[in-house]
């Protein structure tokens, strides 16, 4: 399902819309706040027919996220630990992490000390 809204997400943005419109499914809120807090989003609506309309951000007429990658996959699942996640380099963007606490960023993850699933980044 994380394909699916990240496709949606990317197209959005490089069509230039003002926003999105997709199914609300279980964790996708979640992934949306990260993505607002970091600044990548205006924000999200959901609406009572089950939809949540997305608000795009752009930065003096360019999007501001200009890769959305889904990493893990149900065939090909990537984990990591809380040292490897302190590795990486900040240049790298968001790294949308699933640990046993929640979805989170890497930056969270590494102050809380958990490792976990890879699921996207961001940039």
């Amino acid at each position: 399902m994380l394909p699916g809204i990240f496709n949606k997400l990317h197209n959005g943005f490089m069509v230039y819309h003002f926003s999105t419109t997709f199914k609300e499914i279980s964790f996708c809120t979640q992934v949306l706040d990260l993505l607002w807090k970091d600044n990548f989003i205006r924000g999200y609506i959901k609406t009572n027919d089950g939809l949540i309309k997305v608000l795009l951000r752009y930065y003096d007429g360019l999007p501001m996220c200009n890769r959305l990658i889904v990493v893990s996959r149900p065939r090909d699942r990537l984990y990591i630990s809380s040292l490897d996640l302190y590795r990486l380099p900040k240049e790298f963007g968001v790294v949308v992490v699933s640990t046993r606490r929640g979805i989170m960023t890497s930056e969270e993850a590494v102050r809380k000390g958990e490792g976990g699933e890879i699921l996207a980044y961001v940039s």
